[in-house]
């Protein structure tokens, strides 16, 4: 059992760091004129979604889909040129904002709310963080879960970081390490928690979506979105498509996401896509909530050393209204 949960963890968590960056689409494009758009993707849900059926297809684009496996790989493939448009965290569009102040664009979310969850094993008699005081716990630090639940505790007054005993692991350890008993809880991003729920070893103890919204963002730069407008309409019609499809049947966008995934030897459960995208909001928007959302975190960043100064953040709502009336032709 924990060498199938192990397995299944190194090939879907999201970190994939055996795998090249592009796994899906086989390289990055070298100047075929027949891809529209270079597209830096991540391991995220609905990234599989994309590849499970092709809603480029509606509006005559072709995408050339690529997955990093990190964030700030992907930041550095904008940054450098090898993609045309990329996503991120909330996080990670501080880092963009920070390299490139005078250039960088925000077009719009593909994903928020209850993206990161704390996970403790089925029967456990765990109910809150407070019942999880004296035991071992465990998180992925320096990154976005860690984020999240320094600002759960700064909320929370009974709670005190050092209450607990914090070990530092890999994403594609802690299911595993749950099911040992080797800690009592993990709090990770999806995909994590969903398999852990679907392989029927965890239980969702708390999701953050009212913490933070942890926005996952599309970016470009001013240049790129100057010179293809089109493009950038047509694509993010695309992804409304993609979003309307987890809204009004979650069952076939999580079939055609487990299909996708296992078509390139990556093992998770339509039933763990299902979970997640019942759990998380992928509406494509973009509004002042949003904005505020990333500018938290860009606060928070500040606020604990991580960024020196914090960066104006830069957006075009109109490439969204466009794409929302050339659906509705």
């Amino acid at each position: 059992m924990l060498n199938k949960i192990k397995k299944n963890m190194i090939i879907a968590a999201g970190i994939f760091t055996i795998l090249s960056m592009s796994l899906f689409s086989g390289c990055i494009d070298d100047g075929n004129s027949n891809v529209d758009i270079n597209y830096g993707g991540q391991y995220y849900p609905g990234e599989f979604l994309l590849e499970g059926k092709n809603f480029w297809k509606t509006y005559d684009i072709k995408v050339e889909h690529i997955l990093f496996s990190s964030g700030s790989e992907n930041n550095q493939a904008l940054i450098s040129g090898d993609v045309d448009i990329n996503c991120g965290s909330d996080s990670k569009t501080v880092s963009l904002f920070t390299a490139l102040p005078d250039d960088a664009v925000i077009l719009g979310t593909i994903q928020q709310g209850n993206r990161y969850s704390t996970v403790v094993k089925v029967g456990s008699s765990y109910e809150t963080w407070t019942d999880l005081k004296g035991v071992t716990v465990a998180t992925r630090m320096g990154t976005g879960a860690e984020q999240v639940l320094r600002r759960f505790f700064e909320q929370n007054e009974s709670l005190e970081w050092d209450d607990f005993d914090w070990v530092d692991l890999n994403i594609e350890d802690m299911i595993s390490a749950l099911d040992a008993g080797t800690i009592e809880a993990f709090t990770a991003w999806e995909t994590t928690p969903g398999i852990a729920e679907a392989q029927g070893v965890g239980k969702i103890l708390k999701s953050y979506g009212d913490i933070a919204l942890v926005p996952v963002c599309l970016h470009t730069t001013l240049d790129y979105a100057k010179k293809h407008r089109d493009e950038i309409v047509n694509f993010l019609a695309a992804h409304m498509d993609k979003a309307e499809l987890i809204k009004n049947d979650p069952e076939q966008a999580a079939e055609l996401a487990a299909e996708a995934a296992l078509d390139k030897g990556i093992e998770v459960s339509s039933d763990a896509f299902l979970k997640m995208f019942n759990r998380i909001d992928f509406t494509v928007e973009l509004n002042g909530d949003i904005l505020d959302a990333i500018n938290d975190t860009a606060q928070f960043l500040y606020d604990q050393g991580k960024i020196d100064s914090i960066p104006t953040l830069r957006w075009d709502k109109s490439f969204i209204e466009e794409a929302q009336a050339l659906r509705e032709q």
